[in-house]
This record gives C-alpha cells, structure tokens and sequence, in this order.
C-alpha cells in the first residue's frame, strides 16, 4: 500500500489518518464545525497524496425497484429520472444493478441509493477540492462491507459491525446483495453487547415486516467483534429457529486483511478504512467533479507511462538500425550505382521521343474549351428526362429509336451559348389508336412538339407520319397497320447564357 490519506466521516466529525506503506503515520479527529474546517484546511496544505472518504451515516438511503432493461441513452435518461424522483436534492447518489430478471419482459432490479443529507459532506469535499487534494472517491460502509460476506453460504445474512466514530451498523444482504442498511448511535453508558442484542431483534422484526426475509425462513447474523466481546455475546445470543449466528473475532479478520493494527475492542472502523484503501471500487457516491483532480493525476500518469514507453522504443529502435547500418552500407553503394545507371539509362530513352511541344495559347485554349464543357455539359439523364416526362403526358406516341450526341454547327437561338455544343436527340417513334383520322393524329403530333418547345427544346421534323405537302402521296404512308404511323424529330438544346 503506497501513501494515502483515509477518511471517516460520521455526523459529528470527520477522522483523517495518513497512511505509510501500510501503517498509521498519523491520525487526526475534525469536528463537524467552523473550527474543525479551519483545521482540516490546515492539515490538508501538506498532503500530496490520493484521499478515500469513508462515510458512515445515518442518513443513507436504499430503493429497489424494477425497471424496463434498456440500453444506451434510453437507459442513462430513464436511471435519471428515477434519481432524480428519489433523492432530488443530493448529488451524492448512485445506481446498482442487482440482477436482471429471468421471465416475462426480463426487466432490471435495480438499487437506488444516496446520501440525503449533503450538507453533512460538502463542507468536508470542498475543502479538498479548494486545496487540489486528489479525492479517489466517496464510499459508503454499507457497500464496502459487501466484500466480508461475498463467500458466507447463506442467502439471508444480516452483517453486524460497530465503528466507534458513528454507531452500531446492521447492513442486510438477499442473495449476496445489499438491501437494506440501518445505523444506530451507541452512547458511552451502552455496551458493544447491549446495543446488539437490543437492536438485533428490532432489525429481525424489521426484516419481518418488509417481506425482506422469507416466512419461516432463519436469518444468519455474522457479528464482527472483539474477542472479549464475542465470548459475552455468545452466552447471551443462542441459535433459534428465527436466527443463527456467525461471531468473527475482529483480530482475525484483520490478520486476513494483512492489517497492520492493534484490536483493543470491537471498533471495525480500521477493518474497512484499510481495506478501502487496499483494494478500492469503483465510486459510489463521487462524481465527476469530486474526483477531478484525481482524474488529472490519473491522465498526467498515463501519458508519462506512454511517453516512457515511446522514448524506450525509440531508443531500442536506433539501436537495432545503428548496429544494421554498419552492414547495409556496401549494399546503399551497390543501389547508388544502380539508381545512377537506371537513370542514364531513361534518359537516353526520353531523348528518342519526338516533340510534342504544343503552343501556350493553344493549351489556354484548350483548357478553357474543357472548363466550359465542364461547366455546362449536362450528362445525358439530365436532357433526356424532360423528353421523358412529356411522353408520359402523350401516351399515344411510342419511342422506336433514341439517338444522343453533342453539336456545335446546330442554329444558335437567341438567350443560350453560342460557344457550347448542342445537346441532339434524334428521336424515332410511332402514334397508334387514331385508326384513319389523319387530322387528329398530326394534331396530337404537333401538341406533342410544342410541349418540347416549351420546356426549351428546338424541335425539327424529319419525317411526318403523313406527308400533306402538295408534293406528296397520302396513299403511299398507309400502312397495313392503320394504327400506326412513323415519324422521326431532332430536338436540340444549347445552355442558357
């Protein structure tokens, strides 16, 4: 264990001990006061090490509820609000998940939990954070305890531990998981046994009537204590069918916990300070700005770790290519001599092409003939959807043959670029169901047409599905089809200027 400052905040004080490699170095009592403030400031300009705040209070509270399982930031929004409806005015508060459930929707039973009395801590927290003290966290005993019973068999166990700085503590586990925790002040005139036997059968009643313990089901008590206490307690407490009991000897628990300390009566304070520090969770009741310098210190850590790391490997690294140089360098000179005849080599070769030296003005030329086309060539699906879209409005007009290409020599019309290719479509189709009504069908024709126009096409007739010039055969254009007839139109398109 490095150096580390542990804190035991009770109502009435805040105890603060430094420890050194393990052992007590120094110890410190603060009263909950303006006094007490004053001094903790003081003692804190000399500290340079990680904080743990160990809180034991009365004032902690305990929820269980079941909630939908969700995930990502449903779930974050959904923890939130149920915070927020159980302990609106703390920050200190957090969520466990207990178990998720094995039927029906399979939903979460979650633990709520909080301090609901800030007041208590946040003189004590801003304090640390006014003098930069690296705070790792804010814990509670309830929660810290959970380790000592992770490996009793039972599934109802009632965890019984006094710390001298606060009172008697009873933390309740279901399953191996906390439920419910209640402290209770023990004066000076009550002793370690007394207050046990009397609280016990209060908490076992209370258990009762929460439906927290099973009907008919015996309740396991594991007592931490002194062994002076232990031998009282198991003369006044014998098993019944209602509870069994469990005493540890406090000693013992220290010397598993490799604790250096002197038990001298029942106090556990130092068995879970000690162990908080040995082996820290993750933060119960901490946020992000509580542990800000921490995080700091943690993030300065890992990027001196990482640019260690680099350094040494940039170092192993020109090592390895200095002790390779000495026998690549008959071979660089092999390459040079190489490259150098590789060089002379294409150089004889470029001589040998002919000269295709082309005029700046004609490369300007060119390049701004490209640019333009760039600029106002539309691709083929963008000419050729309007032409799409009028043969929907004329159903009666069938494409046999498209043909699409660009033209420079096609007339120039007022409004559109005159440097610019025309866009050409050559289109070749049929009219059907006007059986032998030649007016109606070069009507339709001629609608047909002037819808192009209008969308800005020209629009030149090639071959009419009817010739009716004075030169031409209406009877040569009668199919053996009658509902049917060809034509053929060019419509082109310039961008406009």
């Amino acid at each position: 264990m490095k150096n580390t400052l542990l804190l035991f905040l009770s109502a009435g004080q805040l105890h603060a001990q430094f420890m050194a490699n393990g052992k007590i170095a120094t110890q410190r009592d603060f009263p909950n006061s303006p006094g007490g403030h004053e001094e903790f400031t003081g003692f804190l300009k000399a500290v340079t090490c990680p904080a743990y705040l160990l809180v034991d209070l009365i004032e902690e509270d305990f929820r269980q509820e079941t909630v939908p399982h969700l995930i990502g930031r449903s779930r974050t929004a959904l923890l939130q609000r149920k915070l927020e409806q159980f302990y609106r005015g703390s920050p200190f508060h957090q969520t466990t998940l207990l178990q998720r459930q094995k039927s029906g929707r399979r939903d979460d039973d979650m633990l709520f939990s909080a301090l609901t009395n800030p007041a208590l801590i946040t003189p004590w927290v801003n304090i640390m954070l006014a003098e930069q003290i690296r705070l790792a966290g804010i814990y509670s005993v309830p929660q810290i305890s959970a380790p000592l019973v992770k490996n009793h068999p039972s599934d109802y166990l009632l965890l019984i531990s006094w710390e001298k700085f606060s009172g008697l503590r009873q933390t309740y586990f279901s399953k191996h998981r906390l439920q419910i925790s209640r402290l209770t002040p023990v004066y000076t005139e009550v002793s370690f046994k007394d207050a046990v036997v009397k609280e016990l059968t209060r908490t076992f009643q209370y258990l009762k009537s929460l439906s927290l313990l099973p009907s008919g089901q015996t309740l396991d008590v594991r007592i931490l204590c002194h062994r002076d206490d232990l031998n009282l307690l198991q003369a006044e407490l014998p098993n019944s069918p209602d509870m069994r009991y469990d005493f540890v000897d406090i000693g013992e628990i220290g010397k598993q916990l490799s604790i250096d300390h002197q038990f001298t009566d029942s106090d556990a304070s130092q068995i879970f300070l000690q162990h908080l520090a040995a082996r820290p969770p993750k933060s119960h009741y901490a946020n992000a700005s509580h542990t800000h310098y921490h995080a700091l210190w943690q993030l300065k850590h890992a990027i001196n770790l990482t640019s260690g790391a680099l350094l040494a490997g940039a170092l192993m690294w020109g090592a390895i290519n200095f002790w390779q140089s000495s026998g690549d360098a008959t071979e660089a000179e092999a390459l040079k001599t190489q490259a150098q005849q590789t060089q002379s080599e294409a150089q004889k070769i470029i001589l040998t092409f002919p000269s295709t030296y082309a005029p700046a003005v004609d490369m300007k030329s060119a390049v701004t003939v490209m640019r333009k086309l760039d600029q106002y060539a539309p691709a083929p699906l963008d000419v050729l959807k309007p032409v799409s879209a009028a043969l929907d409005r004329f159903p009666r007009i069938e494409l046999d043959d498209l043909a699409w290409q660009m033209n420079a020599t096609e007339p120039v019309i007022p409004g559109t670029l005159a440097d610019v290719p025309a866009q050409v479509i050559t289109f070749k189709g049929h009219l059907t169901d006007f059986a032998n009504d030649y007016r109606a069908m070069l009507n339709y024709l001629e609608r047909f047409q002037g819808d192009l126009t209008a969308q800005g096409f020209q629009v030149t007739t090639l071959a009419k599905p009817l010739d009716v010039s004075p030169s031409g055969n209406i009877s040569d254009n009668r199919e053996t089809s009658g509902h049917a007839l060809d034509f053929s139109l060019k419509i082109s398109r310039r961008p406009p200027a």
